[in-house]
């Protein structure tokens, strides 16, 4: 079993997971884990959510121990997210904030000469908000938040249909945007930032993806990541460091931001 803790007062508790999974289990797109139980801790302002182990092997660790290459296991993130975003949101359940809250946050935190460089992505961002291309994204789909399953054969879900076998796991960040914006928080937090890494994970995603908007939102994501974690937790200011001038970087054949 896994017992994952959620703090009294946030916008995600342990309840609102258990009926996330339950709608993803639902919609037999994707696996994640079983919920076994969840509820508030006595004594304790935390509410837990208990779920079945799906076991430790990430596709990040997979990666690093060479078990599989890191194109395949982009290429997993990127079907997998395919299949989440077809998945409809249940109703009732908190949404972290939209790209609308998440700029004035921005606003506020990051440094004004970081934020005056991003207003052109933001521009773009804002022009390709269009209601009809909103899906439920993940919202941080990294090579940490799939549990990878020995046996790679598609599997069956509810109403016969086929799925990955892995696991997506961590869903406090779920909200509703257009599929760019999972795509791009996928690319930054992967390091999958050149030119040949979005063109892969565009094509694997196998839907259509607005390029433009794309670059924009991996302009937006790597800005915003830098602030929180770098700039104001002080966490992995090198790789976020290397991520920001990627993300910030003139390309041929990108617009430049």
């Amino acid at each position: 079993m896994v017992v994952k803790l959620f703090a009294a007062g946030t916008t995600h508790g342990a309840a609102d997971e258990a009926r996330l999974l339950a709608a993803v289990t639902a919609a037999g797109r994707v696996r994640v884990p079983v919920v076994i139980g969840h509820g508030p801790v006595p004594g304790l302002t935390v509410s837990a959510l208990v779920t079945a182990d799906a076991g430790t092997s990430t596709l990040g660790r997979a990666v690093r121990a060479g078990q599989i290459p890191r194109p395949a296991a982009l290429l997993r993130l990127a079907l997998l997210m395919a299949a989440f975003h077809s998945t409809k949101a249940p109703p009732g359940v908190p949404l972290a904030p939209g790209i609308g809250q998440q700029v004035s946050a921005l606003a506020t935190h990051c440094p004004k000469q970081l934020f005056v460089r991003l207003a052109p992505a933001l521009e773009v961002i804002a022009a390709g908000a269009r209601v009809e291309r909103l899906v439920w994204c993940h919202g941080d789909l990294h090579l940490e938040n799939v549990v990878r399953e020995d046996d790679l054969r598609l599997t069956s879900g509810e109403h016969g249909r086929l799925r990955l076998p892995d696991y997506l796991v961590d869903f406090e960040a779920a909200t509703i945007e257009v599929p760019e914006y999972d795509l791009a928080q996928t690319l930054v937090t992967c390091d999958a930032l050149e030119p040949s890494d979005r063109v892969f994970m565009a094509a694997a995603y196998g839907r259509p993806v607005d390029a433009r908007l794309l670059d924009a939102y991996v302009a937006f994501q790597a800005v915003r990541g830098w602030t929180y974690a770098a700039h104001r937790e002080g966490r992995d200011r090198d790789a976020w460091a290397a991520r920001l001038h990627l993300a910030l970087s003139p390309h041929p054949g990108r617009t430049v931001l």
